[in-house]
């Protein structure tokens, strides 16, 4: 009930339970032999429920006696009530004023005796009950605490069982996700060693067209120093050998020469950059796609369908 209890003293033990200690002694009480005040008839453990208690007598009687010698009228203003139900010496006079309890007070919840009701205070007064309807309001108190108690016991049962659930789901659902999870990084890595594949034999490729033409033009370009070389030493002869008049009348030709060597279409620079570019990032992107439903990417795919020398649309 998380109801603090104080410890008070030098014993280190919290203070007394009363309600416990009360079921603790009824419980005694109920493993003892019961003998009839009337007819001293001895009851067993078994027929404890038969058995009746008079409380203005104070003792014990069994159902027949009950209905014999307590039919009479002398006694029928004695209290009477099954034995589990008998009023103990405590319970009947207050300690205080040693007088029977006749009331009870709402407000302090306690039995009161006639000089209990007279000491309190006329405002107190009015929350005093006769000791018959405070019973009866207090067993109609107990029923609604008990219905509650038991709609709370309802209610837990239903969360433990609704909870049990709940952990049987988590494990399905955590076996399913482990499962998918599985299944999707398999297709991913069969799709990825796909894409691998196509995206080298790219670079292969484009390594391969670079490469060809580069040393294409590195020939063209070899093999075009000699003639260069050889038109300036000729040149250089020629100024050296020849005087004016056979430098006008073969200096020209000799330019003609030069010039139109100049004039051809040299490559001399490449045309082509060095670099090789896959696209790798955007194409393992794109074949992840479809397994991740993600937003359609822009194909870095060129007007051809094909990413670069070596890959096409046919080959994804």
């Amino acid at each position: 009930c998380r109801h603090p209890s104080v410890v008070r003293g030098g014993t280190g033990l919290p203070p007394v339970d009363r309600l416990l200690q009360f079921l603790v002694d009824s419980s005694a009480d109920s493993e003892e032999d019961v003998q009839c005040a009337n007819c001293d008839r001895c009851c067993t453990k078994a027929e404890l429920d038969t058995m009746y208690f008079c409380n203005t007598c104070g003792q014990p009687l069994c159902a027949p006696c009950r209905e014999e010698t307590h039919r009479a009228r002398m006694f029928t203003r004695h209290e009477i009530v099954s034995l589990s139900k008998r009023t103990k010496d405590i319970h009947k006079k207050c300690p205080l004023h040693e007088e029977p309890y006749i009331m009870f007070s709402t407000e302090k919840k306690s039995m009161l005796c006639i000089n209990c009701f007279r000491d309190m205070q006329g405002e107190s007064r009015a929350h005093c009950i006769d000791i018959e309807t405070a019973y009866m309001q207090g067993c109609q108190r107990l029923d609604q605490a008990v219905m509650a108690v038991k709609e709370l016991q309802t209610s837990t049962r239903e969360a433990i069982v609704l909870l049990k659930a709940m952990i049987e789901e988590v494990r399905n659902s955590a076996s399913e996700e482990e499962a998918a999870i599985n299944s999707l990084f398999s297709r991913m890595q069969e799709q990825l060693s796909e894409r691998k594949k196509t995206l080298l034999k790219a670079v292969q490729s484009q390594h391969e067209e670079k490469e060809k033409a580069f040393k294409e033009q590195l020939a063209h370009l070899a093999s075009l120093l000699p003639t260069l070389q050889v038109h300036l030493v000729t040149c250089s002869a020629f100024l050296s050998s020849a005087n004016k008049a056979e430098f006008l009348d073969l200096g020209y030709q000799l330019m003609e020469r030069l010039r139109r060597i100049v004039k051809l279409p040299h490559r001399l620079r490449p045309a082509q950059t060095s670099k090789i570019n896959s696209e790798y990032r955007a194409e393992f992107a794109r074949c992840l796609e479809p397994l991740l439903m993600l937003s359609p990417r822009r194909s870095v795919v060129g007007s051809a369908g094909g990413i670069g020398p070596g890959i096409t649309g046919t080959n994804m």
